[in-house]
């Protein structure tokens, strides 16, 4: 199988990259977690409309949205939400994008659910307290493999499948099921679209079109996919455990900027690791 070398970020300029990022910019979808996070960043309007169509709530009202928020638990072990919101009503909401499978585990999920009610709750707080709290993946193959538009996970009594009303809930939408006859098929298919003018939703097409055709827009997310670029080389460097470099490697390889062995030495993982990586995103 042929490998489509890219050129070293080291040997361009500032003015080639920021070409290269602009380029690349009108690619990106808003299943990109990056671009999407850069959207939604101070948007809670944006996230309230995302989370009326999952959830099939009209009601719901966001009152608090925050992107790329970090979480670290007692042990030093930190997870980085992409967004993070509350509603009105003080439930917690945590989405996640995922383009692979490897971020989008069943057990990932409960760890993000567990880190969200640590810092939840605080000191002398009796248990009660612990509001609501939703873990959210849109992924964009279909990670559970039941051909479901979306699932919605809870804890039951196996016995007589009564809930157990733990107020933990976990939801995967399917991004690979497009049936644009429903509410949800809509925003999956404008999730997955590079031009606003072919999306549905306005209010999704709004904000994708500020920052692919204005000059404002456009200059804030150049310097936005560089801010993440070098956040993110930094945080995989600082958590050097094997599972955040393969997923940061998977993350480079769909940047499509940097060769193998270049993907290989930011990441201190073997060349013929990130050369499989790299199979299964083109395979």
């Amino acid at each position: 199988m042929a490998f489509v070398e890219f050129h070293s970020r080291a040997t361009m300029t500032n003015e080639e990259q920021r070409q290269k990022n602009l380029q690349k910019l009108q690619e990106l979808t808003l299943m990109d977690d990056d671009f999407m996070n850069a959207c939604f960043n101070g948007y809670p309007e944006l996230a309230e409309f995302v989370l009326r169509i999952v959830m099939k709530r009209n009601d719901l009202h966001v009152v608090r949205v925050e992107t790329q928020r970090t979480f670290t638990n007692l042990l030093g072990r930190s997870v980085r939400f992409d967004i993070d919101a509350t509603d009105e009503k003080g439930v917690e909401y945590d989405i996640e994008i995922q383009k692979t499978n490897v971020g989008a585990s069943p057990k990932r999920a409960r760890y993000h659910s567990s880190v969200k009610d640590s810092d939840l709750l605080k000191k002398e707080q009796p248990f009660d307290a612990l509001p609501e709290t939703y873990v959210i993946f849109i992924t964009e193959r279909d990670v559970l493999g039941e051909g479901e538009p979306i699932y919605f996970i809870e804890r039951i009594i196996v016995k007589s499948g009564r809930p157990f009303n733990d107020g933990e809930h976990i939801i995967y939408v399917n991004g690979a099921h497009k049936d644009v006859a429903t509410e949800l098929g809509k925003l999956v298919h404008d999730l997955n679209c590079s031009n606003p003018d072919d999306m549905f939703f306005k209010e999704l097409a709004d904000v994708v079109r500020h920052y692919k055709e204005t000059e404002e827009g456009r200059e804030e997310m150049s310097q936005i996919i560089e801010e993440l670029i070098n956040d993110a080389v930094t945080e995989a460097v600082a958590e050097n455990t094997e599972n955040n470099r393969t997923e940061f490697a998977l993350k480079l390889l769909e940047d499509g900027t940097y060769s193998l062995e270049r993907v290989a030495y930011l990441t201190s993982l073997p060349v013929d690791k990130v050369r499989e990586l790299a199979s299964q995103l083109v395979g």
